[in-house]
């Protein structure tokens, strides 16, 4: 695509961006002039936009353009499944959580959008997310539970409920540290390894698709513009995924590959030393062209507090000619564990306790990292491995010393080599979210203290009535009072209907109360 065509796509989406969505099918057929290719790329900005600032000039996600025909409350049951509330609208679905009456369990469920029922190709697109990561079993991808359909004919997907923020709602607080950074992009880039290996391509890696739970693991969600092997559903030059992670090929509507995501990732880590957007811009072209053709190193212009080899790692990660970038992800995977041995200290796998060892400081290890460990180790050693891997790390004081000793269990070189590299990758995934930057309050003293969890519940429930500036709202609600009760009406104070306003304040209270 030239800039001919960019700058029309651009004239028309903003004309059509300030148009009731009554009037804007009318304009989109005059002004594209049959041209169904422009028709639909135009259609996917407006379906991809979410500047706070123009929210109200777009449909609200309750509406029926953005959700079910009629949304789920709840109570709702859905098969076998009770809906709680609804938290999460995308361009490929809207999210419910849910209760499994069989497994007693909470999942989520994901909807295809009801204005999308209608459209074929939107449907296999569905149906190829939930073949795509059926496919996947791995611990930092988002699994597939089951597929099906309601009697009115909605296709949804039955998905775990995770509990915890996604990356995008942890930036809305800021960059984050180095080290926590490199944790981050370690799993997602594993877990990225794995689905390229199934021939298996994201295309929408950004901080809003990577989940960071509770738990401290790190979910890759929304295979849904997944490109499976063989299967081309998405049309040539189709403005899929989010402008502002895309990679060149992709704008240029080429094929694309595992460099795609490559790109993105290196995209997402900047985004996370920096906590703010490698390419900006006040409307789509401008994003546009700071994607295609902005000068300089992004890279060479963060703070000097950066090793240099984190710099190397965004630099090849965010070239323009994917041939110049990493030509898989275990090779930016291997660099990232690299980098993450001089910035990251041991405590990540072990909890400093000072002991005497004979004149040697020892630590306490984390259960989980070696119970990882003898679980790797087993089919090779047997059933001995759990005592002698308690009784090695007695004597090691870090990961290095420890898998020393453990590779001396081995038979021989190319399973120390295995066995190495699996350990180096446990180490760095075993971690803690990371935590959030404090919230100023006027009044410190009173300053309410929410967990991301339950800020992350505070977004999900006000989204589907005010749209993505819920976090700014939250933040502002916090820094003007410490109050429970004045909290929650400040954010109930936002909505216009009386009716929502009940319901969402009693929500509001549950969740802060928790």
């Amino acid at each position: 695509m030239d800039g001919a065509y960019w700058q029309k796509l651009q004239s028309i989406f903003d004309e059509a961006l300030g148009l009731e969505a009554a009037r804007r099918e009318n304009f989109l057929a005059e002004a594209c002039e049959g041209d169904a290719g422009l028709h639909e790329d135009v259609m996917g900005l407006l379906d991809a936009h979410v500047d706070s600032e123009n929210w109200s000039q777009v449909a609200p996600p309750t509406s029926p353009q953005v959700g079910i025909s009629a949304p789920y409350q709840n109570g709702h049951e859905i098969g076998h499944h009770k809906i709680i509330e609804q938290i999460g609208v995308g361009g490929m679905g809207v999210v419910y959580q849910a209760f499994d009456s069989r497994l007693e369990r909470n999942v989520a469920l994901k909807f295809l959008p009801a204005f999308m029922h209608s459209d074929e190709s939107s449907r296999q697109r569905f149906m190829a997310e939930a073949r795509a990561a059926s496919k996947l079993d791995h611990p930092n991808i988002c699994v597939i539970h089951d597929i099906n359909e309601t009697p009115e004919g909605h296709m949804y997907i039955t998905m775990p409920h995770y509990e915890g923020e996604t990356l995008a709602a942890r930036l809305k607080r800021g960059s984050v540290k180095v080290g926590d950074a490199l944790l981050i992009t370690v799993q997602v880039a594993d877990g990225l390894a794995a689905a390229h290996a199934q021939d298996i391509v994201h295309r929408d890696v950004k901080p809003a698709n990577i989940m960071l739970t509770q738990e401290g693991t790190v979910k890759i969600l929304d295979f849904g513009i997944a490109k499976v092997a063989d299967v081309h559903l998405t049309q040539t030059g189709m403005g899929v995924g989010t402008l502002a992670y895309m990679a060149p090929e992709q704008m240029h509507g080429q094929d694309v590959d595992a460099r795609a995501d490559i790109w993105a990732l290196g995209v997402t880590l900047y985004e996370m030393l920096t906590g703010q957007t490698a390419f900006e811009g006040e409307g789509t072209s401008q994003v546009v062209d700071a994607v295609l053709n902005s000068d300089g190193d992004l890279a060479a212009e963060l703070s000097n507090a950066i090793p240099n080899a984190l710099h190397s790692i965004l630099k090849k990660s965010m070239q323009r000619n994917r041939d110049a970038r990493y030509p898989d992800m275990p090779s930016m995977l291997h660099e990232c564990m690299e980098v993450q041995k001089i910035v990251t200290s041991e405590t990540s796998v072990t909890r400093r306790a000072p002991q005497r060892d004979n004149g040697k400081t020892a630590f306490e290890w984390e259960p989980a990292f070696l119970d990882a460990i003898i679980d790797i180790l087993t089919p090779v050693v047997g059933p001995i491995t759990s005592k002698l891997v308690h009784r090695q790390a007695k004597h090691a004081s870090n990961v290095e010393e420890l898998c020393a000793a453990l590779c001396e269990l081995l038979p021989d070189d190319a399973a120390r080599q295995v066995f190495t590299e699996k350990m180096k990758l446990k180490a760095a995934m075993n971690t803690t979210p990371p935590a959030p930057n404090p919230i100023k309050v006027s009044n410190p003293s009173a300053q309410l203290d929410l967990s991301p969890v339950q800020l992350a519940k505070l977004e999900s429930c006000l989204l589907p009535y005010v749209g993505p500036i819920a976090g700014s709202m939250i933040r502002r609600a916090l820094a003007t009072s410490g109050e429970r009760e004045t909290v929650c009406q400040i954010l109930v104070d936002s909505l216009n209907n009386p009716d929502d306003k009940t319901t969402v304040m009693s929500r509001i209270k549950d969740i802060i109360n928790e």
